[in-house]
């Protein structure tokens, strides 16, 4: 039996694109060539990880993946905004020795030192001074400086980002 420990996330599936089932996938960079090589890609459904097999994929901005025997737009919403994983055997190790991009933590759960669990990254923006992570918190969207100084540790297996914030952040 596979355990989920087996498994790698390396994005997120997006939103439906046309009528055909085709949807926007969110992949790190650093694993789009394992995505390209895989023979099989697995998206998280109740807990547990499901095979697809790739149909076909434009590589543009935004990535667009068709899978087999998703074929309407219902069927494709469906898998919308989960989890995208690759078997751990298929990711090469350079893809995990690459460079940590900030616009990766997508996704990620962010725990602060104090407050506690804030909510999962729902966007990274790349303004002039600073990437900011947009978070869900208490009803409202609140931006984040993604600066070293405020994290203290990543967790890509867990999806996590620990940081310490300062007093008022969370107010603003």
């Amino acid at each position: 039996m596979i355990q989920m420990e087996e498994y790698l996330s390396i994005g997120r599936t997006g939103k439906a694109f046309g009528t055909e089932g085709a949807l926007k996938f969110k992949v790190r960079e650093q694993f789009l060539d394992d995505l390209f090589d895989a023979s099989v890609i697995f998206i998280e459904l109740l807990g547990k990880p499901v095979p697809f097999f790739i149909e076909y994929i434009h590589n543009d901005a935004p990535l667009i993946i068709k899978l087999e025997e998703v074929d309407t737009r219902e069927e494709a919403l469906e898998l919308a905004g989960k989890e995208l994983l690759l078997l751990r055997e298929e990711v090469s190790g350079d893809s995990l020795e690459q460079p940590f991009d900030l616009s990766a933590l997508e996704g990620f759960q962010v725990v602060d030192r104090v407050v506690g669990e804030l909510g999962r990254i729902q966007e990274v923006l790349e303004l002039p001074q600073q990437m900011m992570a947009v978070v869900p918190y208490q009803g409202r969207e609140i931006l984040i400086p993604l600066a070293d100084s405020l994290i203290t540790a990543v967790d890509v297996e867990k999806q996590r980002i620990e940081m310490n914030l300062p007093d008022g952040l969370l107010e603003l």
